[in-house]
C-alpha cells in the first residue's frame, strides 16, 4: 500500500499526495483545545464550551437551574458542576445528567476515582471529599470556614482557601488527600496548582485583586494581573503554559450589573488576551480534557477529519 506523508506547517495539515486540510492549530503543542465556563448571557447561569481562541461558543448545559463551576473527569469524558445547590455529574457523550450530592466547588481527583468539594451540611463551610459513584463521602476540614479545593497533579494533597487564623480574611493551605497535615501556606485564596506540581496559582488582594503565582511551599509570590483591576478564578492549561481567569476592568468595584470576562495569560506575565467579550458575567474558565473531542458532538467534525489524517499517514 502506498505510504502517504501528513506535514503540518503553521495552521495547515498538508496531506502529501495531492490534499489539502486547513485547521485550528492555535495550540498546536497541546492536545486541549476547549475552555468552558459558566455565562448568564441568556439572562440564566448555564455552562458554555468555546474553542481557545473564543470562538464557536456553544451553550452545553442549557437548563433551567443554575449550572456553574464546571470540573472535567481526566479522560474528558464526564463533567461535574454545580446546578442550583447541588453537584451533578454529566456523561458528555449522551449530555444524561445525574445528581451526586449536595455542595459546591467541585474538583476532578487526577485519577478520576473522586471529586473534592465544599459543603455546608453541617453548619460551617467544610472541604468534602466524595467516591464519583457516590458511595462514600469524607469529611476532611473541621476547623474555620473552608472552600475552594484543589487536588494537586499527584493526587496526594489538596490545597483549600480558610479563614481560621485571621477571621474574615482567607488563606491559602494545604493538607493530605485524607485531611491530615493541614498547614497553612500563603495568604490568598482559590488556589490551583499547576501542571507539574511546582507552583501555585491563586488570587490575593481586596481592592483590586489578581492573580498571582507562588511556588508549592507559598514563597516567591508574583503578581501577574495588571494592577488595579479586579481578577480571580485562575485555572491552569494542561501543558503549563498558560491561565485561564476572569477579569472585571470597566469599574469592578460597586458595579450591580459586573460583566466579567475570561482572559488567558502565561504564568511568566506576559499581556492577557480577550477570550470573550460580552455584556453579561463571564467566570469559572475551566480547561476541558483532550478526550472531549472523542465524545463531545460539537467537535466531531474536527475529531473525524483529525482521525481520519491519522490513519491515512499510517496506512
Amino acid at each position: 500500500m502506498k505510504r502517504k506523508l501528513i506535514h503540518i506547517v503553521s495552521g495547515t495539515i498538508i496531506l502529501l499526495g495531492g490534499f489539502l486540510f486547513t485547521v485550528n492549530l492555535w495550540a498546536q503543542a497541546s492536545e486541549v483545545t476547549h475552555i468552558a465556563f459558566t455565562s448568564r448571557r441568556t439572562g440564566n447561569s448555564d455552562i458554555y464550551i468555546m474553542d481557545i481562541k473564543g470562538k464557536n461558543i456553544e451553550n452545553f448545559t442549557n437548563h433551567p437551574a443554575w449550572d456553574f463551576s464546571p470540573t472535567f473527569s481526566p479522560n474528558g469524558r464526564w463533567m461535574a458542576y454545580v446546578s442550583d445547590r447541588d453537584i451533578y455529574l454529566m456523561n458528555l457523550a449522551t449530555k444524561a445528567r445525574h445528581r451526586l450530592t449536595e455542595g459546591r466547588s467541585p474538583d476532578w481527583s487526577p485519577n478520576g476515582e473522586s471529586i473534592v468539594f465544599t459543603s455546608s451540611r453541617s453548619g460551617q463551610s467544610n472541604i468534602y471529599k466524595i467516591d464519583v459513584n457516590g458511595e462514600e463521602i469524607q469529611q476532611l476540614t473541621n476547623e474555620g470556614s473552608n472552600g475552594d479545593p484543589s487536588w494537586s497533579p499527584d493526587g496526594e494533597s489538596i490545597i483549600f482557601s480558610s479563614n481560621r487564623d485571621h477571621g474574615i480574611f482567607l488563606s491559602v493551605y494545604v493538607m493530605t488527600a485524607d485531611g491530615r497535615r493541614q498547614r497553612r501556606l500563603a495568604d490568598g485564596s482559590s488556589p490551583v496548582w499547576s501542571p507539574d506540581g511546582k507552583q501555585i496559582a491563586y488570587i490575593l488582594g481586596i481592592a483590586g485583586s489578581g492573580v498571582y503565582v507562588m511556588n508549592a511551599e507559598g514563597k516567591n509570590s508574583r503578581r501577574l494581573t495588571p494592577e488595579n483591576t479586579w481578577s480571580e478564578s485562575p485555572a491552569w492549561s494542561p501543558d503549563g503554559q498558560w491561565i485561564a481567569y476572569e477579569t472585571e476592568l470597566e469599574n469592578p468595584w460597586g458595579n450591580l450589573n459586573r460583566d466579567s470576562n475570561i482572559y488567558l495569560i502565561s504564568p511568566i506575565g506576559d499581556k492577557s488576551r480577550r477570550l470573550t467579550d460580552h455584556p453579561a458575567l463571564d467566570s469559572f474558565p475551566a480547561w476541558v480534557p483532550a478526550g472531549f473531542l472523542s465524545v463531545s458532538p460539537t467537535a466531531n467534525t474536527q475529531t473525524t477529519l483529525w482521525g481520519r489524517l491519522k490513519k491515512s499517514g499510517s496506512d
